[in-house]
């Protein structure tokens, strides 16, 4: 547990297996019990609690020891494709959308609406681990007629739209670790 931090938002990553359709009641309990709480998505491999300030010892001894913390408020000022791809391939889709918002602040035209694009991939991803699959389907499927680049930074965006055109829940981390297997971050 964090003690004495600075105000501001984090994610707290735990090592933990859980079916990403038993997110909600987990989150609904978390969330009853701590007023810092304020999402929960469950990863690839793992489950990423996010809070504002601190979490407390209830909701500590119920998550048990967290193996990484991230600051969003750091994250917030990071403008680096490739390490918003690493945090893709990674399964941070939340963390990586925090990133691209940097990009495509930056950018204009059809390279600021790719951006676009890989942002709402990621938030289709975030919604993927809190189990809301109609809405990473809504997501996908309204992004995937959005007119972007066929590549943007040496990512195939023309690949990642006819990989979800066929199938909306693939994960988009496996669709790019294919792409790209050597970006890091």
């Amino acid at each position: 547990m964090q003690e004495n931090w600075s105000p501001g938002r984090y994610i707290n990553i735990y090592k933990m297996d859980l079916d990403r359709h038993n997110r909600d009641c987990l989150f609904r309990r978390l969330k009853s019990l701590d007023p810092f709480v304020y999402d929960l998505r469950i990863e690839e491999h793992g489950v990423e609690l996010s809070y504002f300030m601190g979490i407390n010892s209830i909701t500590g001894s119920i998550m048990g020891k967290n193996f990484f913390t991230s600051s969003i408020n750091y994250i917030q000022n990071v403008q680096s494709f490739p390490y918003a791809i690493y945090l893709i391939k990674e399964n941070r889709y939340w963390e990586a959308h925090e990133v691209l918002e940097n990009n495509w602040r930056n950018s204009s035209g059809i390279e600021k609406t790719t951006y676009q694009y890989i942002i709402l991939m990621c938030a289709a991803g975030v919604h993927m681990q809190r189990g809301h699959d109609a809405v990473c389907k809504n997501i996908v499927t309204r992004a995937n007629g959005m007119k972007t680049l066929d590549i943007i930074e040496n990512l195939n965006i023309s690949r990642i739209k006819s990989e979800k055109n066929k199938n909306p829940y693939s994960e988009l981390s496996t669709i790019i670790s294919s792409e790209l297997p050597h970006a890091k971050g």
